[in-house]
C-alpha cells in the first residue's frame, strides 16, 4: 500500500484521517516539529522559518496531505496572527513544493485543506459553487485564494495531480469549536449568534476524513470540490437542532454580535456571517455522505 504524508497530522483532521488510513492499511507518517521516526506513527522534523525538513519523509511519500495551519478561530486577528494564519498555510505549501523539485521522486498526488471562507464572510441566500468568484476586500477570502493557489503550484510546476477541499464548519466532539457551542446549550442557554439568519455550511469530521481518502484513491479527482454537507441550515436552525438533540429548552435571547465582535474582532466575521455553499460537484463525484442531515451529525458527535 501506499505511503501517505500528512503535514498538520496531530490536528483533529489528521489523527482522525491517520485512523481511517491505517484502517485501510496505508502507511501513515507526519510532518512535525520534532523527529520521532520510531513513534506509533513516525514523525519527520520540518521547521519552515529555517527552512529545514527531513527530506527522507518527502521520499518516502507517494501521496501529501497538507493540513497544516494556524486556528484560525482561537484569537483576534491581529495583524500578527493574520501573518500567522497566511504563512503556516501558504509557505509551508511552497515549503514543500520547492523540497520536491530538488528531488527525483515526485508525489501522485498533492491534497490540500482550503475554507469555504474563499467565498468570503457575507451572508445571503446564493448557493456558493466551485465555479464562483473569491470575495473582495475579505481576509479569510484572500488567504484561501493564496492557499489554494500555492497547492495548485503542485499541478503547474510538477504535474501532480492536486485536489483542494474547501471545507465547511466540523462537527465532531473533538472540535473546540464545536464544545463552544454545546456548553452554554448543556446549560439551557441555547440561542441564535447575531441574528441568526446568517447560514452556517458544515460537515462531520467522518465525511471530510472520507473525502480525503477519496481524493487519495480517485484518480480522476481534480481541482477544487466543497467539502460541506448537502443540509442547508442557518445559524438559528443549527443552535435550535443542538438543543433538541441535547433535550434542552431554546428560548434565551440571541447574542448580540457587538458582544462576538468585542471579543475576536474581524474574526467575529466567520460566526456572524455565512451563506449555503453547494455540495453537488462532490456528490456528483460520486461520494455518499453518512451524514446528510445536522441532526444526525450532531447526534453522533455528543
Amino acid at each position: 500500500m501506499k505511503t501517505i504524508l500528512l503535514t498538520g497530522g496531530s490536528g483533529m483532521i489528521g489523527r482522525r484521517l491517520t485512523v481511517m488510513l491505517r484502517e485501510k492499511g496505508y502507511s501513515v507518517i507526519w510532518l512535525s516539529r520534532e523527529r520521532h521516526v520510531n513513534a506509533e506513527i513516525p514523525r519527520y522534523r520540518w521547521n519552515y522559518h529555517k527552512n529545514e525538513i527531513d527530506r527522507e519523509a518527502l521520499e518516502q511519500a507517494d501521496v501529501i496531505v497538507h493540513l497544516a495551519g494556524s486556528n484560525l478561530g482561537e484569537e483576534p486577528w491581529t495583524r500578527r496572527k493574520k501573518q500567522e494564519i497566511v504563512e503556516s498555510r501558504v509557505q509551508t505549501a511552497k515549503f514543500l513544493l520547492e523540497t520536491c523539485q530538488s528531488m527525483t521522486k515526485k508525489p501522485d498526488a498533492f491534497i490540500s485543506a482550503s475554507a469555504v471562507g474563499y467565498y468570503g464572510m457575507q451572508t445571503s441566500s446564493k448557493i456558493f459553487t466551485e465555479e464562483d468568484n473569491p470575495a473582495k476586500n475579505d481576509f479569510l477570502s484572500r488567504t484561501c485564494k493564496k492557499w489554494e493557489s500555492a497547492a495548485f503550484a503542485f499541478r503547474e510546476e510538477l504535474g501532480v495531480r492536486t485536489v483542494a477541499l474547501r471545507t465547511a464548519f466540523v462537527i465532531s466532539k473533538d472540535n473546540e469549536a464545536f464544545g463552544k457551542l454545546k456548553l452554554p446549550t448543556g446549560f439551557g442557554l441555547g440561542s441564535p449568534l447575531g441574528t441568526g439568519r446568517q447560514y452556517l455550511p458544515w460537515i462531520h469530521l467522518d465525511d471530510l476524513c472520507r473525502i480525503y481518502l477519496k481524493a487519495i484513491e480517485d484518480n480522476t479527482m481534480q481541482g477544487v470540490f466543497n467539502a460541506v454537507s448537502p443540509e442547508s441550515v442557518t445559524n438559528a436552525g443549527f443552535m435550535k437542532t443542538l438543543a433538541a438533540e441535547m433535550k434542552r429548552p431554546f428560548f434565551f435571547p440571541k447574542i448580540p454580535a457587538f458582544l462576538l465582535q468585542l471579543l475576536l474582532g474581524e474574526a467575529a466575521g466567520m460566526i456572524l456571517e455565512g451563506s449555503p455553499v453547494s455540495s453537488e460537484k462532490i456528490l456528483h463525484a460520486g461520494y455518499q455522505f453518512l451524514y446528510p442531515t445536522v441532526a444526525i451529525a450532531i447526534r453522533d458527535s455528543l
